[in-house]
């Protein structure tokens, strides 16, 4: 904000005249003078006025914050098309009760279903006075967006809409809110949420839905549960560990047994199952199970175990690398075992043998690890020329991010979805940069693969190849030919271009303009010059306005002139004018309650503050700032 603002404000907070306010509030150009302006207005007809013809947010804003009228006030939240002045009113209705509950309620409501503004909507429906259940579950069951309907769903009373939405809605996010709603209670359909939910984080919110022991205990010892209880052990607040020991050591029932071992803590009972309960599915739950941590135990038993329950188990938690290499080299029949093993391991050596396996599935999981790994370019790019499964080889290629490598697998490949894929990693350059060192054709080792590229964009039989290697030509050359022709890549060419064209023409370095300007492009370098000589004359300009003192050409300048550099220097002048004019009048002022006032406001800058505080007599209000004095500032 301007100094000349500045004063202009001052005289505002001053003044008595409301006709000439209010004509400020109205007309003046500076938003921060007409919002000052509007806080000093008392006629609720003109700030209505104001209201319904202000452009800035901030200035009706302030203007609505002093009108009563509460017809007025609802209508601005239902009808004014500024969305800032429908939400302050709305706040402002709500905190200063303004409105009676049920005239509240019914506002509240028919902005919910009608308000155009998402985050007004949300707002609005978080707000305690909107209750009306109707309408929560009509904007819950709308096309409304997802966190408008999660938060209609955090309302809604009805346990049957509520177990509808958690058991049905294709939406995770919905179907938690509904878990979480404290009004869905009925434990066979948190049972269902258990046994059926796609997400883990809401089968976690339903456990700890369950708030008695014997609850959880029913839901436990339902058998479909079974492939849950590793998952459910692992969130509940319930100290079960000794009512489970007790069941493991004297239930004949297997399932209960199998369903016990999830829930025992003791480690030394956990060990003792894994290596000596005849049933395997209860030592791979016993191995699953947090408690159990003997690393030793599974070093020894992925040597000699055969049944794939356990092994699962013991390759999903073996820490043992080593070991681990050795079971995958000596078990590499595909299955659910052999892939676990695979994405545990970190033996590269391995892997990349593994990535050349006859079996696909198998260098499917190689490749896959191998892809998270990184400097892994040369063995990826390999793989994506090499390998004769699509999937792999798509796996290879969205790994990859070196620009030569891709080139080569789009050129090289044959099968359409991977060139796309290979294609569309690339990273466009910045043209520019062309012509400013970093250049691929300054590059023997890069020019075969650009070549390539250029051949794709030229010739390729397919467009969609021909258009994504247009999109990353850097060669301006080529670019230019393609522009100029017919193919279905023209526009892909023409905008790559003015991207170069658009960099040039807001480039201020001169010396990357003076490299442009010799090169062999007659239009780069006529764009070039032309942004150098622009800059010349807009910093003569701006040199010229540093010999300007006087304040209408200055305030003409910089509100008129067409460049911003030109009316950015000028406003910059006009500020230090003002400021020093202003410290001129502080200079000779006499009156001591001004003067308090603008040591007071801290929108003024130190300067005139400190000058305004020097020509003060009352020791109270020096001694109060007494520092501003000491440090000088």
């Amino acid at each position: 904000m301007t100094n000349s603002a500045n004063v202009r404000i001052e005289l505002i907070k001053r003044s008595y005249n409301q006709e000439k306010i209010v004509d400020i509030a109205k007309n003046d150009l500076n938003w921060h003078v007409r919002l000052a302006a509007a806080e000093h207005i008392d006629d609720e007809s003109v700030l209505k006025d104001i209201v319904n013809n202000e452009l800035t947010s901030a200035v009706a804003i302030k203007a609505m914050e002093h009108i009563n009228d509460k017809e007025f006030l609802s209508d601005i939240c239902l009808n004014h098309p500024d969305s800032l002045l429908r939400l302050a009113t709305i706040n402002r209705i709500c905190d200063e009760s303004i409105l009676s509950k049920n005239e509240l309620s019914l506002l509240l409501e028919e902005m919910l279903l009608n308000d155009p503004d998402s985050y007004i909507l949300k707002n609005v429906c978080e707000n305690p006075n909107l209750t009306n259940q109707d309408v929560l579950i009509k904007v819950s069951k709308s096309e409304s967006d997802e966190t408008l309907k999660r938060q209609a769903i955090k309302k809604i009373a009805d346990e049957k809409i509520l177990t509808d939405f958690a058991l049905n809605d294709s939406n995770e996010y919905i179907r938690r809110e509904a878990i979480l709603n404290p009004n869905l209670k009925d434990l066979d359909v948190i049972y269902e949420i258990l046994r059926l939910d796609s997400d883990e984080f809401n089968r976690i919110v339903a456990i700890y839905k369950i708030l008695d022991r014997q609850s959880l205990l029913k839901i436990i010892y339902k058998k479909p549960l079974q492939h849950r209880l590793a998952e459910i052990s692992r969130n509940f607040d319930f100290s079960l560990n000794d009512y489970f020991l007790n069941v493991f050591k004297t239930e004949t029932d297997e399932y209960k047994r199998r369903v016990a071992v999830n829930f025992i803590s003791d480690s030394d009972i956990l060990e003792n199952v894994v290596l000596n309960d005849g049933r395997a599915e209860i030592r791979a739950d016993a191995i699953k199970n947090i408690n159990f941590k003997n690393q030793k135990i599974m070093d020894e038993l992925i040597l000699n175990e055969t049944d794939p329950k356990v092994l699962l188990e013991i390759v999903s938690k073996i820490r043992n690398q080593k070991l681990l290499s050795g079971y995958v080299e000596n078990h590499l029949d595909y299955n659910e075992v052999i892939v676990k093993a695979i994405s545990r391991l970190n033996n590269m050596e391995l892997l990349e043998k593994l990535a050349y396996h006859p079996d696909s599935g198998i260098r499917f999981e190689a490749v896959k690890k191998i892809s998270k790994s990184k400097h892994q370019d040369k063995l990826l790019l390999d793989i994506a020329l090499s390998e004769v499964c699509e999937d792999i080889c798509m796996v290879a290629v969205k790994a990859m991010n070196i620009r030569n490598d891709l080139i080569e697998v789009a050129d090289k490949r044959r099968e359409k979805n991977i060139r796309i894929a290979a294609l569309n990693q690339i990273e466009a350059k910045r043209l520019v940069d062309n012509f400013m060192g970093s250049v691929f054709r300054n590059s023997l080792e890069d020019i075969p693969f650009e070549f390539a590229l250029k051949d794709m964009a030229l010739t390729d039989s397919d467009e969609d190849i021909r258009k994504l290697a247009t999109s990353k030509l850097n060669d301006e050359e080529i670019l230019y030919e393609i522009s100029f022709g017919d193919d279905v890549n023209r526009i892909d060419a023409k905008t790559r271009l003015n991207s170069l064209f658009e960099d040039i023409k807001r480039m201020d370095n001169d010396f990357v303009l003076k490299l442009l300007v010799d090169c062999n492009d007659n239009e780069v370098a006529s764009l070039a010059q032309k942004r150098l000589d622009d800059l010349k004359t807009w910093k003569s300009r701006i040199a010229e306005i540093n010999e300007i003192n006087d304040i209408p050409t200055l305030k003409d300048i910089s509100q008129n002139d067409f460049n911003y550099l030109v009316r950015s220097e000028a406003e910059g002048k006009l500020e230090k004018i003002l400021f020093h004019i202003r410290l001129d009048e502080i200079g000779n002022k006499s009156n001591q309650e001004k003067l308090k006032a603008i040591v007071n406001d801290e929108s003024f800058s130190h300067e005139i503050r400190k000058k305004a505080l020097l020509k003060i007599t009352d020791e109270n209000v020096l001694k109060k700032f007494e520092r501003m004095l000491e440090n000088n500032c």
